[in-house]
This record gives structure tokens, C-alpha cells and sequence, in this order.
């Protein structure tokens, strides 16, 4: 039976890549409120000048990715602002969610916490205004937004509508009336139509300590599934999420044992880029493992499939988000230990 191993140090590793073969990917979910773009916020893209980071109509269930660097040189507020259309009271609710603020933070924290289930929610009356998720932000901390959210009608149930607004802002959050201009990175913002990417890989069957990875989210030559694993953001900015921040990952992956004794494999994580960092945060079983930090070319190992018999395979179901400032192309892999 798969588990958790614990402490085993990142090491340097050239995996045989595993080409796509029989592997598939399905994107749904429902709606991804995404932004990225200014990712350094400045003075100009406060509401205070007039201006929001995000806004746009969502429906009924879906998630909000937001990611930001406060780059003013004083304390701003980050919230999600919600506006309720509609002629009833609406609930908005968050099953799941995380929060990150601090300097050179990633979001590896945020989604331990999203898995554990951390929840709220609440009701805005007809034509009204709300915030959620709201936060005071020091100069050069990195500010993110990780919530699984659904919006109803607070009498029925039924799905509806809300309008959100990503927004920061020193002493006015009533004053933006513009999209912030974009920060000329080609990251996108807007809202994409799935958050929830469900991938069975292909079995593969490692000989070496190596091991055999497969290459994801890079939408280039590594990608075995091309662009069709990558989440398309529509609105203000429209593009590809390369690296798929925001998005939850639910992945099978079959491990067969091609030796002739019984053998355990590690499942690995980490990227090809030496320049960069990694951090994947992997959930099974109801428990989270997570790397805070992969120099780039280096993988760590988060899984065990315990003993294989010799011939036999072994499937292994798990969880997996990349965390904020990870780079890409990131791979997927095991080796025999």
C-alpha cells in the first residue's frame, strides 16, 4: 500500500522521459478566477488609484487563484471583493481554502491548508458588497488567494451569480473603477473554465535510480500531453497557465516491477530548469507531504509504493498542486529503491 516517506534529501537525477503512450488528462471543476497579472503590485494598481487587479462574473461552484507581491512602499489590504447582482440574498461559500503573506513565500503552506479543509462563508444581500479572504500586506511580501468557492441563492440553494474583484488598496476600496494595467509578462487574468485536472498516466517501469518521470505543464517539447494539460485564462489578459498554479491535480500513476525480486519505488518530484525551484505539495489518503524547497535539476521524494512483487504493477492515486514560484517544465517520475 502507497505512503508518505519523510526527509529524504532532493538529489540530482536525469529520469528517462516517459513519452504520453495511453496517458490521458480531463480538465472540469467549474470556474477558475485567476490573476497573476500585475503580479507586483504597484501604487497605480491600488483601488485607491482607481483601479482593481481582477474582475468577472462566475457561477455557482469554481476556485480563485490570486498571486501577488505588495511592491508599494507601505502596507496595502488584498482582498477578494464580491458583488451580489442578483434581487435576493446570495451565500458564498468556501469549502476549501489557504492564504500565504510573507516575504519570498510560496503557497506551499496555503495549500496544506486548503486540503485540510479550512472553511467560511458568507451571505451579501440583494445589490450588495462583501470581501473575503482579506489581508494586511507589508511592503515586498508575497500575497496569495487559494479558496474553493460556490455561490447560491441563501433561500434555495440553486447556483447563481456573483461578480468578483480582486483588489488591494491603502484606505479606499470603493474607488476602482478600471482594470490595473497589465505588468507586460504575459500572465494571465480573467477566468478560465476548469480548475480540477484529472490525469491516469501510463505505466512505466523504472530500472535504475534515475527512474522514468513524465514532463507536465510546460505546454513545450518536455509536455507529454501538449497544451491540452494546460488551463486557457479568458478576460483581461487571456493566456495559458504554464505550470498550472491554482490548479488540483488528481493523478494515477501505475508502477510496474520489471525485476525479478520484489522491489519498493519511491514517486518523485522536480524540475529540469537549474536555474529555478520547485514545490510540489502532494495530498493522499487525507494527508498532505510537501517540499518547501527543490533547487532546480533536483528531485525529492514524497511517495513509497511499498513491496511490488516481481512482474506485478501497482497503481498509486494521489493528489498533487504546484506551489507559487515554481517554474516549469516539472516532472513526474519513480525509481526502484
Amino acid at each position: 500500500m502507497a505512503s508518505f516517506v519523510y526527509n529524504v534529501p532532493a538529489a540530482s537525477r536525469s529520469p528517462i522521459l516517459a513519452p504520453k503512450g495511453s496517458s490521458t488528462v480531463y480538465q472540469g471543476g467549474g470556474y477558475l478566477f485567476y490573476c497573476d497579472n500585475p503580479e507586483k503590485i504597484l501604487s497605480k494598481h491600488l483601488a485607491d488609484a482607481g483601479k482593481y487587479l481582477n474582475q468577472n462574473s462566475v457561477i455557482g461552484a469554481g476556485q480563485v487563484y490570486l498571486w501577488h507581491e505588495n511592491g508599494t512602499p507601505g502596507t496595502i489590504t488584498h482582498c477578494l471583493l464580491i458583488y451580489n447582482p442578483n434581487n435576493y440574498s446570495i451565500t458564498v461559500s468556501s469549502s476549501n481554502y489557504g492564504l500565504t503573506n510573507g516575504k519570498g513565500l510560496s503557497d506551499t503552506q496555503a495549500w496544506a491548508n486548503y486540503f485540510a479543509g479550512h472553511s467560511k462563508s458568507i451571505q451579501i444581500g440583494p445589490y450588495g458588497w462583501a470581501t473575503l479572504f482579506s489581508q494586511n500586506v507589508n511592503p515586498g511580501h508575497n500575497v496569495g488567494i487559494v479558496a474553493r468557492t460556490n455561490i447560491t441563492n441563501s433561500s434555495t440553494g440553486a447556483a447563481t451569480s456573483a461578480v468578483f474583484y480582486d483588489l488591494a488598496y491603502v484606505s479606499n476600496s470603493s474607488g476602482a473603477t478600471g482594470f490595473s494595467d497589465p505588468d507586460g509578462t504575459g500572465r494571465p487574468r480573467g477566468v478560465g473554465s476548469a480548475f480540477y485536472l484529472t490525469l491516469d498516466l501510463d505505466t512505466i517501469a523504472p530500472t535504475t535510480t534515475d527512474g522514468i518521470a513524465y514532463g507536465m505543464a510546460s505546454g513545450d517539447s518536455y509536455d507529454i500531453f501538449g497544451m491540452n494539460d494546460l488551463v486557457w485564462v479568458s478576460g483581461e489578459n487571456s493566456g495559458y497557465i504554464l505550470g498550472n498554479y491554482g490548479i488540483q491535480h488528481s493523478i494515477t500513476m501505475k508502477v510496474k516491477n520489471s525485476f525479478s525480486q520484489a522491489k519498493n519505488f519511491y514517486i518523485y518530484f522536480g524540475t529540469n530548469v537549474t536555474s529555478a525551484f520547485a514545490f510540489p505539495v502532494v495530498n493522499m489518503s487525507g494527508y498532505t507531504n510537501q517540499a518547501v524547497w527543490i533547487n532546480g535539476g533536483k528531485y525529492v521524494d514524497l511517495i513509497q509504493t511499498g513491496e511490488i512483487s516481481p512482474g506485478a504493477t501497482v497503481t498509486v492515486s494521489f493528489f498533487m498542486v504546484i506551489g507559487a514560484i515554481s517554474s516549469t517544465a516539472w516532472f513526474i517520475g519513480a525509481r526502484p529503491v
